[in-house]
């Protein structure tokens, strides 16, 4: 039976944007009343919600998920905009949108012009148009504006924003200057950035109160290269380095530096003209000589890098990563170290879960113990049994899900040849149009529940074939290895990754994790050692190891 005006289930859609032809029209609180004063006119009395969407773009459509929702679940039978460009300015999206809306039954009304389903796609056009034209006049604005030095953007670290203008931050001003005068003298970004968590210096990001400053509690080296070789701090204005790839994207690219806006003495500086380009000088040569040692040129052990990301610290579980050889008058032997010891150092008295323990692990030392952990498996007949039983019970699960998948693919096309039957039944006026839609929409549900069921066993079924040849390539990775040396190929087919411990540092809830023996446990404890995590889970330890 179909619902009068008064029993329709109303929701009204207020959007304003400042980018909207370039200046706001009207206050969102008017277009609200407008349209709540049209519903009323009209009959429309069950209003079940008012969305405001403030300062939003119009070719952003996200902004429809819950509505999408509501209408799917039928929670609503009409919507009313002000009119077509205030729900949206993107025809593909505007277009798909309306045309959801209509299969599910919603009815859409506009304030101040009729809605009319042919004639929808050239309004959806025409405002996509309008919307285009807008981001190029913006963008014709920002560059003016940036060409005449305004300041567009958030102050950085050592500054304050005061009006168009950077003024000097004298609390953080004298960390700025610290960092240039530290890296002057040789001190790396690791180095400074530890020294600052040392003395319990803020980081750029608590100093202006951000929300994620809780994410960003200690100074990394990142920080420090950004501050490094940021100009700005010689007093020099930078503008337009960035651009959104699109008038419909936020996504943005950064532009190269011959297209940035250079303004100089444009505020005043906090670091030498002098000690600046000292700096940078400093920082082109370390990186030549990184990228000459990296290419190989020097101290070459580039292809020795078998464990990245296999190898974890058993204190922190960040990974380990390879800190290559001997460079220059340092003589220190290939190893892995815990990632962050590496970035936070081993200070324990700045803040909870602050830093970590090198963990630090020769690789010609590695070598030889997963050398001799291979060894053992070979000659270990208890391993080759599991792994066969594992085979025989995935062999036999095989079957059955296979089964299943079979049965649900037939279901499926039984349901798919009836869709296509009602289809043509509704094209040949052999049903009428409401049992059509009623039919659709039952068989959509099935169908869509059938592939969901089918996608489910399908990928048990995946698994089951992966799980079948990770058992098979686990002897396959042993032979290899025994044959041709370790490769990182045939560890990563062995392993799903190997933790290195420090002597009292495995718990007793590890103990369990890893189904280790109380004498294993025992010796992993005191000793320190390695643990040994196989594509199916058979943990064994060696603890015997030189640092």
């Amino acid at each position: 039976m179909k619902k009068s005006n008064e029993e329709k289930r109303v929701i009204i859609y207020c959007r304003e944007s400042r980018d909207d032809y370039g200046e706001n029209y009207e206050r969102i609180e008017t277009q609200r009343d407008l349209l709540i004063k049209y519903c009323k006119s009209h009959g429309y009395n069950n209003i079940v919600d008012i969305i405001m969407d403030d300062d939003k773009s119009g070719t952003d459509f996200s902004r429809f998920d819950d509505i999408k929702e509501r209408a799917k679940n039928r929670k609503i039978d009409v919507i009313v905009f002000k009119n077509s460009a205030r729900l949206g300015r993107n025809q593909r999206e505007a277009l798909e949108f309306v045309e959801y809306l209509e299969e599910q039954g919603v009815e859409i009304i506009f304030e101040d012009e009729q809605y009319n389903e042919e004639m929808f796609g050239l309004y959806a056009w025409f405002n996509e148009r309008r919307a285009r034209d807008d981001s190029k006049n913006i963008r014709r604005n920002l560059r003016h504006k940036i060409e005449e030095g305004d300041l567009l953007v958030k102050a950085i670290y050592g500054y304050n924003k005061d009006g168009k203008q950077l003024v000097v931050n004298e609390e953080t001003v004298p960390v700025v200057q610290e960092i240039f005068e530290l890296y002057s003298k040789d001190w790396g970004y690791q180095k400074i950035a530890t020294h600052l968590n040392k003395k319990g210096i803020e980081t750029p990001s608590q100093s202006r109160g951000f929300a994620n400053a809780k994410q960003t509690a200690n100074w990394k080296a990142q920080h420090i290269v950004r501050i490094l070789d940021d100009r700005r701090y010689i007093g020099d204005y930078v503008g337009g380095r960035t651009e959104k790839l699109s008038f419909k994207s936020k996504k943005t690219r950064v532009k190269s530096q011959e297209e940035w806006t250079i303004i100089e003495n444009h505020h005043e500086p906090i670091i030498d003209k002098e000690l600046f380009e000292k700096v940078q000088k400093i920082r082109k040569k370390r990186k030549k000589e990184s990228d000459k040692y990296n290419n190989g040129f020097k101290f070459v052990d580039v292809e020795n890098n078998l464990y990245s990301g296999l190898l974890y610290c058993g204190r922190c579980g960040t990974a380990m990563y390879k800190r290559k050889g001997s460079t220059g008058t340092r003589k220190r032997p290939d190893s892995y170290l815990c990632k962050k010891y590496s970035n936070e150092g081993t200070i324990k008295d700045i803040r909870p879960h602050y830093g970590c323990k090198p963990h630090r692990i020769r690789i010609e030392y590695l070598d030889k113990i997963v050398n001799a952990y291979i060894d053992n498996l070979v000659s270990n007949p208890e391993f080759k049994n599991f792994v066969m039983d594992n085979v025989k019970a995935i062999s036999t699960n095989k079957v059955t899900i296979e089964k299943e998948v079979n049965k649900s693919k037939q279901t499926l096309e039984k349901l798919e040849k009836q869709f296509k039957q009602v289809y043509e039944d509704k094209l040949n006026d052999l049903i009428p149009e409401f049992i059509y839609k009623d039919k659709k929409q039952e068989l959509e549900k099935k169908i869509k529940n059938e592939k969901d069921k089918l996608g489910e066993v399908q990928a048990k079924f995946n698994t089951l074939n992966k799980l079948e040849d990770k058992e098979e390539l686990i002897f396959k990775a042993i032979d290899d290895i025994k044959k041709n040396g370790l490769t990182k190929e045939e560890l990563s087919r062995l392993f799903d990754k190997i933790v290195v411990f420090d002597p009292q540092e495995i718990t007793t809830t590890l103990q369990q994790e890893y189904n280790l023996t109380d004498e294993m446990y025992q010796k992993l404890y005191e000793n320190g050692g390695i643990a040994f995590h196989l594509k199916f889970m058979y943990p064994q330890t060696i603890t015997s190891r030189r640092m």
